[in-house]
């Protein structure tokens, strides 16, 4: 299969969770109309429920979900009526007395087939995910009928050591759910489009980014949800609204962007030193 047909589903979530889960069974719900088969969907990072920095940790028991459940069978029948791949955006999980901020993907059966846990913690001067996560430590990449798929969470596009080792596991397209919040003082907005457009163009891959729009609290999501090709050009982007994305990915197109600019083979790794060391 060389041409496959991506939708993100860029949404604003509120404070109850079964209305946030709610509203994105039905935007999965409104894309049974379509008559084009769809290859892969995307939701936004932890889009059934958003912890603000003044939420106590026992609001972690209360939006929590443990797999399976209701709501993983949930998203698994709708993958399944789709015939579709599903990225689940992402959700707090509670795991053996621990909490991790979790994307599922789900195959065209509705079965599980990837678990990814955010593997870097947005930490900063006004808000501490850790405070409610813990780090996952795998990373997920999946061959699915279409090409290799790889997931990140949202902060993890900020590591380019991250998205290059998945795309050497083989990834040709990269899903990235998040909640990407924008401050007074950090051009939220700007970073996200040349992160995202980054992503690709270094890797010569597709990107599917989601994310967020909408205010909690002080945090605020500008949206702008994506689709970049590998040539770094944005195919698809979001109004500043609730709504769908959607684009063809061609990826026989990545291979021929791949063969005219062979920096894949022209990689240096031996001289590469990208261990633990720490800037002061």
């Amino acid at each position: 299969m060389s041409k496959i047909y991506a939708v993100g589903i860029q949404m604003a979530t509120g404070r109850q969770k079964d209305k946030n889960v709610e509203k994105a069974i039905g935007y999965l719900q409104s894309l049974t109309r379509q008559k084009r088969p769809i290859d892969l969907i995307c939701l936004p990072e932890v889009f059934t429920f958003t912890p603000l920095p003044t939420d106590p940790l026992s609001v972690r028991k209360k939006v929590a979900e443990r797999i399976p459940s209701r709501f993983t069978d949930q998203l698994g029948k709708m993958a399944r009526k789709l015939h579709t791949y599903l990225v689940s955006g992402s959700f707090m999980e509670e795991r053996g007395g621990e909490y991790f901020n979790t994307s599922l993907l789900f195959n065209r059966k509705g079965e599980i087939v990837g678990r990814y846990s955010k593997t870097h913690l947005f930490d900063t001067l006004d808000f501490k995910e850790s405070k409610f996560f813990r780090p996952g430590s795998n990373l997920l990449t999946h061959q699915a009928d279409f090409g290799t798929l790889g997931i990140i969470i949202c902060y993890d596009i900020r590591f380019p050591e991250l998205t290059r080792t998945l795309c050497l596991k083989g990834a040709e397209v990269l899903a990235v759910p998040a909640a990407f919040p924008i401050a007074d003082y950090s051009p939220g907005e700007d970073h996200w489009q040349i992160l995202t457009r980054a992503a690709a163009l270094h890797n010569m891959v597709y990107v599917l980014a989601v994310n967020q729009i909408g205010s909690h609290g002080d945090l605020k999501f500008f949206g702008r949800s994506v689709i970049v090709d590998p040539w770094g050009v944005e195919i698809a982007k979001a109004p500043n609204a609730e709504g769908i994305i959607h684009a063809e990915l061609d990826l026989k197109y990545a291979l021929e962007m791949r063969n005219q600019r062979r920096v894949w083979e022209h990689r240096r790794p031996e001289l590469y030193d990208i261990g633990s060391q720490k800037t002061k």
